[in-house]
């Protein structure tokens, strides 16, 4: 091997790395995998939130036939969190499915496409969210790869035309019920 050869063998090298640095590919191969497990690993939840859910309203049951409503509401708004999140589930997954049919639109485009901002957007919202589902925080990541820090602040951090579903927002915000009208709290 001569010394040009070698030269120019670190030079390829060099000018691929820097190449994957400063501009990286869209691995949408990587994207798909991601999304797919994500629909997949949101399955697999909804039918064990079922599951509790079903149980609790039994307990709930059981707590109002016996005089317990303070314990009821309790209980009642626990199962109005689960009913939210897996309204939650519901939106992510379908945005999943819709990441992976667009997904040769997405690789072709060096900007978020108009209308898929409000599923990418949602699901970078949703991913530190929604920490039962840790293939959200690989898409989160490969988005920003692909389309840069600003895109992923602005919809982790709600900014105006961020594009995040605002259905998405409010299943996933976390609010304290209020107790007015006839759910007025009683000292026991």
């Amino acid at each position: 091997m001569t010394a040009s050869s070698v030269v120019t063998s670190h030079t390829k090298k060099f000018m691929k790395l820097t190449i994957s640095i400063f501009c990286p590919r869209f691995n949408s191969s990587k994207c798909k995998t991601a999304a797919k497990m994500a629909v997949a690993r949101i399955k697999l939840l909804r039918n064990k939130r079922e599951a509790v859910m079903r149980q609790m309203r039994r307990d709930i049951a059981l707590l109002l036939q016996s005089g317990q409503d303070a314990t009821a509401r309790i209980r009642v708004e626990h199962v109005i969190r689960e009913q939210n999140v897996l309204a939650a589930n519901e939106f992510i997954e379908l945005f999943c499915e819709l990441v992976v049919s667009r997904l040769s639109i997405i690789a072709k485009r060096r900007e978020c496409p108009a209308d898929l901002k409000e599923g990418i957007a949602s699901l970078i919202f949703a991913s530190p969210r929604c920490s039962e589902i840790p293939e959200l925080v690989a898409l989160r990541k490969i988005f920003e790869k692909k389309y840069g820090k600003d895109f992923v602040s602005a919809a982790t951090d709600l900014r105006p035309n961020s594009g995040v579903n605002r259905m998405l927002i409010d299943k996933l915000s976390v609010r304290t019920p209020s107790h007015e009208g006839n759910c007025q709290r009683t000292s026991d």
